[in-house]
């Protein structure tokens, strides 16, 4: 897949170089490797155990990589300046702490922390996810404890915003008001979003490139406009029982079906079809994949994979 990786020269403020992390006998991070420019918004995608969340908790300095480096705007995470840290926004996958609070008391107790901490925004995330913010954190919804630990990440305006699965479990329309909340914080400036999701849909409508991280590696990393439009599904019809061997140029996965192949490849071009008809005697048709469709194709169950 080192086809996949993207090698740019775009100044990077969050990297993966090498990073390991083992607890006991399992390894959680097997040689983590790839970087994300600045202003870029990042999908961090994976199957549940891949590692997003040991990655995010890594590069938050939350976690110590047992080998390898982590980096975030060019330093070790574990021993980030203040400063530094103020420039960053971070809402993970757990409940917000100090349940016994109000969001009016986290506020008054975070607010003086960060120098750029925005009211406006303040206002327009309580008034969004109707937060009371007289009731104690315990007491509320899980939407609205979302929306608390969503406003304390994104009021200080933070350069890097990383989120572990910010929206998991909450409805649809929640979902979109947490996505909508996102862009309009990364529209106005040149801010960079790194987030996970196991919400592909989610993925789509907010990044511009997706990381697929599988048995803690980089599996895929791709601007994902340029993924979607690379990457195709051929449908193979022969005459007669398809061969039990089919070699499909560059191809993700190969499955064979009675008369028929499913090929998922990259690098798609008529060219390729056309020699590839000529070459196995089948008639091939061409089908766009959804993300959805892709990630099943590169981290699914295993099936019978003829050629790769």
């Amino acid at each position: 897949m080192n086809d996949f990786v993207l090698d740019r020269d775009e100044e990077s403020v969050l990297e993966f170089a090498g990073v390991e992390k083992r607890f006991d006998k399992t390894n959680a991070l097997s040689g983590l490797t790839f970087s994300v420019p600045r202003g870029s918004v990042v999908g961090f995608v994976g199957r549940n155990g891949a590692g997003k969340s040991t990655a995010i908790r890594c590069l938050v300095g939350l976690q110590k990589p047992t080998c390898g480096q982590v980096r975030l705007f060019g330093q070790d995470p574990w021993n980030l300046p203040v400063a530094d840290r103020q420039r960053v926004g971070y809402l993970s996958e757990t409940e917000v702490p100090f349940q016994w609070a109000t969001t009016r008391e986290l506020i008054r107790f975070c607010k003086p922390l960060y120098p750029n901490w925005d009211e406006a925004i303040e206002e327009n995330v309580i008034k969004r996810f109707r937060v009371d913010v007289t009731k104690k954190l315990r007491a509320m919804s899980l939407g609205q404890r979302r929306a608390v630990g969503l406003l304390l990440a994104i009021c200080p305006r933070p350069e890097v915003l990383i989120l572990d699965e910010p929206a998991a479990n909450l409805d649809a329309v929640l979902r979109r008001e947490f996505l909508d909340q996102v862009l309009e914080l990364v529209a106005d400036a040149d801010r960079t979003v790194f987030f996970s999701s196991h919400l592909l849909t989610d993925v789509e409508r907010v990044a511009d490139r997706l990381a697929l991280i599988h048995d803690g590696e980089i599996l895929l990393y791709q601007e994902l406009d340029s993924l979607k439009e690379n990457v195709r599904r051929l449908r193979m019809v022969f005459p007669d029982s398809a061969p039990s061997e089919v070699k499909v140029p560059r191809a993700l996965r190969v499955r064979r079906h009675g008369r028929e192949v499913l090929a998922t490849v990259v690098g798609y071009s008529d060219e390729t079809v056309r020699q590839l008809e000529k070459d196995t005697g089948a008639t091939i048709e061409t089908h766009s994949l959804g993300l959805e469709e892709m990630f099943i194709d590169l981290v699914g169950d295993d099936s019978p994979v003829l050629a790769a």
